[in-house]
C-alpha cells in the first residue's frame, strides 16, 4: 500500500479543513507541519520527511500542491501519484516544476472562482504537461460539497490504482 501526505498551504496548517476530509477516509494519512517556512525550507523538510519511501501519494493543497509538484520534479521516482488542489503554480515558482507524472497519475482540481490562484494559470499548467484539469464550481478553499467528493473520488482513484 502507497504512503499518503498532505501538504497544506501557505496560509493554513496540517491539520485543517482538507486534512480532516482525507483523514476520515485514509487514517493512514500524514500531514507534515511546514508552518511559517518558505519554499525551499518547506522543500527540504518535505524531502527529509519522504527521504527512502516510494509509491507514495502525496495530496497538495495551494502552496501545498506547488510543494508537491516540485518534490515530484527532483524525485519523481518515489511518488506513485500526485493530487492537487488549487495548486499556486501561478508563480515564478511553478516555472520551475520541469515534469508531471503521466495523467493516470496526476488529477488537478481547481475552482472556477479561485482568486488566489488564477484560473487560466493552472490551465496552462495543466497545458504544458498534458494532464487534465478538474474543475469545480467553486472557489479557492474548494470547501463545497461537490468539491470536497471530487477531492475525495481524485485521491480513491490514484491511491488504489496499480499504476
Amino acid at each position: 500500500m502507497a504512503s499518503l501526505y498532505f501538504f497544506h498551504g501557505l496560509e493554513s496548517g496540517p491539520h485543517g479543513q482538507k486534512y480532516h476530509l482525507l483523514k476520515s477516509e485514509f487514517p493512514e494519512l500524514e500531514s507534515p507541519d511546514f508552518q511559517g517556512m518558505d519554499l525551499e525550507q518547506r522543500l527540504a523538510k518535505a524531502e527529509e520527511v519522504t527521504r527512502g519511501q516510494h509509491g507514495l501519494v502525496l495530496v497538495g493543497s495551494s502552496f501545498g500542491g506547488l510543494l508537491a509538484a516540485r518534490l515530484y520534479s527532483l524525485f519523481p521516482e518515489r511518488i506513485k501519484a500526485l493530487v492537487l488542489l488549487a495548486p499556486a503554480v501561478h508563480t515564478e515558482e511553478g516555472e520551475r516544476v520541469t515534469e508531471l507524472p503521466s495523467q493516470q497519475r496526476v488529477r488537478v482540481i481547481h475552482g472556477l472562482a479561485d482568486k488566489v490562484v488564477p484560473y487560466d494559470k493552472v490551465v496552462s499548467f495543466c497545458k504544458r504537461f498534458g494532464v487534465p484539469l478538474i474543475t469545480v464550481d467553486d472557489e479557492h478553499r474548494l470547501a463545497s460539497e461537490t468539491a470536497q467528493q471530487t477531492i475525495l473520488s481524485a485521491v480513491q482513484e490514484v491511491y488504489n490504482a496499480q499504476f
